[in-house]
C-alpha cells in the first residue's frame, strides 16, 4: 500500500435506499495531492454554513454525538479482533478547527493534512451525510483488502479501511462542517497515525 495517513472520498450524490452502504467514487489520495476539481466546482466558495457543536464532535457535543463516529469505528475494529478506540475531545476540537477553516476558505474542499502528526480520513458528500454513514464508506473499502498479504485488490484502494482498523492507533476524534447547498466534509483524526508502510493494520 502507499504510504500515505490522509484518505478521502467523496461519496455519491444519491444512493438507492435500500442501500446502507455508500458507494466509493473517490478513493486513496495522498494528502499533498490537490482537492479534485470537480469536488470545488460543486460547491460555492463564501455560502458555506456552520460547524455546529453536535457535527465537531468535541468537548462540548453530546456522549451520543461522539458515539455516531465511535460506534462504526469499533464495530470494524471488533470483527478482526483489535482494541476498541477511545474518544478524543481534543482530536475532535482540532479536526473541527480544520474543517471550519476549509469550509471559510476554500468551500469545504479536502484538507491538505500532509504535515499532521496524525492519521486522517476525509469525507465529502453533497448531502448531508450522517457521521454513521461516513465511517461506513470508509469501512466498505475493506472488501478490496487481503489480510494474508497485506493488500487491496488490483485497481482499488483501502486506505481508509486499514485506517479505521489500526491497531497501534488508540484514539479518534472527529468533525464535519456543512458546506454550500447542504453538503458535508468530514474528517476523522487518529492517533498514533496508522497506514505504515510496510506494516499489517492488526
Amino acid at each position: 500500500m502507499a504510504p500515505s495517513r490522509c484518505h478521502r472520498l467523496l461519496l455519491p450524490t444519491t444512493m438507492a435506499p435500500a442501500c446502507l452502504a455508500l458507494v466509493l467514487v473517490l478513493l486513496l489520495a495522498l494528502c499533498a495531492a490537490p482537492a479534485p476539481a470537480h469536488a470545488a466546482r460543486a460547491l460555492t466558495p463564501g455560502r458555506a454554513g456552520a460547524v455546529t457543536k453536535a457535527q465537531q464532535g468535541g468537548s462540548n457535543a453530546t456522549a451520543a454525538a461522539a458515539d455516531e463516529y465511535l460506534a462504526p469505528h469499533n464495530q470494524a475494529r471488533a470483527a478482526v479482533g483489535v482494541p476498541p478506540l477511545r474518544w478524543s475531545a481534543d482530536l475532535a476540537s482540532t479536526a473541527a478547527a480544520v474543517v471550519a477553516q476549509q469550509q471559510r476558505q476554500v468551500g469545504c474542499a479536502f484538507v491538505d493534512m500532509g504535515g499532521s502528526p496524525y492519521g486522517a480520513n476525509q469525507g465529502w458528500a453533497s448531502y448531508r451525510a450522517r457521521p454513521a454513514e461516513v465511517v461506513a464508506s470508509w469501512v466498505a473499502q475493506g472488501r478490496y483488502y487481503t489480510h494474508a498479504n497485506n493488500t487491496c485488490a488490483p485497481g482499488r484502494q483501502c486506505g481508509t479501511y486499514t485506517q479505521v482498523v489500526w491497531r497501534r492507533s488508540a484514539e479518534v476524534g472527529c468533525a464535519q462542517a456543512t458546506c454550500a447547498a447542504g453538503a458535508t466534509l468530514t474528517l476523522c483524526l487518529y492517533n498514533p497515525h496508522g497506514n505504515v508502510q510496510g506494516q499489517s493494520p492488526y
